[in-house]
């Protein structure tokens, strides 16, 4: 009687330590956060919603149905996120302190283990060895959950990103996951990464009607210094833009040209805001916001964008970030 009842107590242990099939289990213990609310959500079918998890005494359970697998994001109160890897059977445990999350460490299954390895060894580093930690990571274990979510986070999401690897990489990770759903749902958006503009490449030739319907061409700028900026009477950094642009002009006569290329489509919030910052230079907008064929045409993914291109028609600059990555070849350029 005393084996047996020893061997259902064995039982039990291993069961309340373990998971459970067709259920995923996440656990959690923080520092310095007695009481509180995280947050966890999945985008490709972990959860239906966004979940509440309640923190008491510096703890917290979370348990859910989950068939496969998928990826979890905890959203912590200050707004950063947490990618978790879940699996049917899986108990993952989140331990940290919640005055330095970025040493939160996520255990309890080999992607996770990995995760957490990844992210606690390049903490101070620079993004760009970051970048090729990723990329390395991923060549030497494409067919990881967490190379999947690498490539999503510095090479996917990157609008730098160089084509040749970008393309390298994602072949890689398709052979060794085909069956992988985010890869086969970023296919296009790897497509059209591949056709985006690059420091180098030839500037297109383009036509553009402006608001007093006259036209504007590619080739009123040969030989000419040229900055093509996407904006938005509706987008925030949008007057920054025209601000940098205006001071330009005035301050370096002659130096450039400037095209400025509008996603609005309301006729009367544009001229507005190009009242009010003064657009004298060339200004064009179809008023049809995404679906412009000019942001086709140049592969536009985001506003603020900026497209500087050289006397010789090549583009010497691109990209979202004014500062990092347009400003230093302009000051070239005025420098001259």
């Amino acid at each position: 009687m005393k084996r047996f009842v020893l061997y259902i107590f064995i039982a039990f242990t291993l069961l309340s330590c373990g998971g459970t099939e067709g259920r995923f289990r996440l656990v959690g213990e923080f520092e310095h956060l007695r009481q509180g609310e995280f947050y966890i959500y999945s985008n490709d079918g972990g959860t239906k919603r966004l979940d509440t998890l309640r923190l008491e005494l510096g703890e917290f359970e979370y348990e859910t149905d989950l068939d496969g697998e998928a990826t979890y994001y905890l959203l912590y109160p200050n707004f950063s996120e947490q990618v978790i890897f879940g699996a049917s059977g899986d108990v993952v445990k989140v331990k940290g302190d919640a005055r330095n999350l970025k040493r939160v460490e996520v255990t309890g299954s080999q992607p996770n283990d990995e995760m957490t390895r990844f992210r606690l060894s390049h903490i101070g580093k620079s993004a760009k060895e970051v970048r090729q930690a990723a990329a390395d990571f991923i060549k030497d274990q494409p067919a990881s959950p967490v190379s999947v979510f690498l490539f999503k986070q510095y090479f996917l999401l990157d609008t730098n990103t160089e084509k040749t690897e970008l393309i390298a990489l994602y072949q890689q990770l398709c052979q060794a996951q085909p069956e992988d759903l985010h890869l086969l749902q970023w296919q296009s958006d790897v497509e059209s990464l591949t056709k985006r503009l690059a420091v180098g490449d030839t500037l297109p030739e383009f036509r553009l009607m402006m608001k007093d319907s006259a036209e504007v061409k590619s080739s009123d700028f040969k030989g000419k210094n040229l900055l093509i900026n996407f904006w938005a009477s509706w987008e925030s950094e949008s007057s920054a833009a025209m601000f940098r642009i205006k001071r330009i002009r005035r301050d370096n006569p002659g130096k450039m040209e400037f095209v400025s290329i509008s996603l609005d489509v309301n006729k009367t919030s544009l001229k507005n805001i190009e009242r009010i910052d003064s657009v004298v230079w060339p200004s064009c907008c179809d008023l049809m916001g995404w679906g412009s064929p000019a942001l086709k045409q140049f592969h536009v993914p985001s506003i603020p964008y900026y497209i500087l291109v050289g006397e010789d028609n090549r583009i010497k600059a691109v990209g979202s970030s004014y500062n990092d990555e347009i400003l230093p070849e302009i000051n070239k350029i005025i420098d001259k």
